[in-house]
């Protein structure tokens, strides 16, 4: 049985040393593996920000380090940092978002900025606030975040509160961090912009058909529940055919921004306006009645003849049909979205029928 025992070093010291390295490796793969978990978790995040207040409040305890930041790199212009989230000098989370600093062109080797080396150990160093006033001196470490093809970040740890060193192992999970970091961080990006083209309309840069009709239907539940007016107001824009078939299709499609932009003008913050076809718009206006909504259209109608004011090869037109929610029992119909998305609709046709000819000269 002695012959199937591992060696014991009859050193103690030697022992101890062995102990502890083991001990070392243990912690380092439990901490492996509690990062695995982690990227599971930040993959869950909505969105960027959302991404890096988990990152952040996790990756404190799990890397160990005191504090943690992550700032990231204005693209037209590297040398800015905006931030994100971070650790305080108290440990806590502190939302460093909407601050931005501008790091020394000097402040780290020009390669380290190239990729060369994935994390920047600086020994002793000074230690920042999140206004980059400094607050103390400790061992610090710098990550950079990639999206795969260039830097979008930095991580920046620090001991600055137990004043502990950074051993290799650690300066590897900052590694591996960063890069869970950089990856998620261009995935939610791209999943943000698909969001927004699967639910913009690419012209004019409001609410598409699909995002209007659900936006209305939402609204027009709350508006029940609440006991609140809701009203809609459908404009379509007059003579557009005309328009390309004189000009061509851009100066169609400069028709359909200018009228668009006219319309937005107009409206308070918690109005809605959604593109429904090519000449055809609707806005939704929560708590809002009879009166309200004309002052909104005849708001709208004066912008548009200080729009018709400046010199062009077209005038603006629009066909406007209003409706509220409490016009619906008057007019006979059920109480539902739909019903009043037709009343509207139905009012826009009386309305170029009886004042308009359909003609943008």
């Amino acid at each position: 049985m002695n012959a199937e025992r591992s060696p014991i070093p009859r050193n103690g010291g030697a022992a101890a040393k062995l102990r502890r390295n083991e001990a070392a490796r243990n912690a380092f793969a439990l901490k492996m593996a509690a990062l695995h978990d982690l990227s599971l978790e930040l993959s869950l995040s909505e969105d960027v920000d959302d991404l890096c207040r988990r990152a952040v409040t996790m990756g404190h305890l799990i890397l160990g380090y005191d504090r943690i930041s992550i700032w990231f790199v204005d693209q037209l212009d590297p040398g800015l940092l905006f931030g994100t989230y971070g650790t305080d000098e108290s440990g806590r989370l502190r939302d460093e978002r909407g601050i931005a600093y501008r790091r020394s062109a000097e402040a780290l080797p020009p390669d380290f900025y190239e990729g060369k080396d994935p994390v920047y150990y600086m020994g002793i160093a000074p230690c920042f606030d999140e206004r980059h006033n400094v607050v103390g001196a400790a061992e610090k470490a710098l990550a950079l975040v990639w999206d795969g093809r260039k830097v979008i970040g930095e991580i920046v740890v620090d001991n600055l509160i137990t004043q502990r060193t950074i051993d290799g192992g650690s300066l590897e999970l900052l590694v591996r961090f960063a890069r869970i970091v950089g990856y998620l961080t261009s995935l939610k990006r791209v999943q943000a912009e698909l969001k927004v083209l699967a639910s913009t309309d690419t012209l004019t840069g409001v609410v598409n058909r699909r995002t209007a009709l659900v936006v209305l239907e939402k609204q027009f539940g709350l508006s029940v529940r609440n006991g609140e007016c809701l009203a809609v107001a459908f404009y379509d824009l007059d003579g557009l055919k005309d328009v390309n078939d004189r000009l061509g299709h851009g100066a169609g499609d400069e028709y359909i921004k200018i009228a668009c932009s006219t319309l937005i003008r107009a409206l308070r913050g918690t109005d809605t306006i959604g593109r429904l076809g090519g000449d055809e718009f609707v806005v939704i206006l929560p708590d809002c009645d009879a009166k309200g909504l004309e002052a909104i259209a005849n708001r709208i109608d004066s912008f548009v003849e200080e729009e018709n004011a400046i010199a062009r090869d077209f005038r603006i037109s629009l066909s406007r049909g209003l409706a509220t929610s409490d016009d619906l029992e008057s007019a006979g119909l059920s109480l539902s979205s739909e019903s009043l998305l037709s009343l509207a609709d139905r009012r826009m046709y009386e309305h170029k029928r009886l004042h308009h000819v359909g003609r943008a000269l």
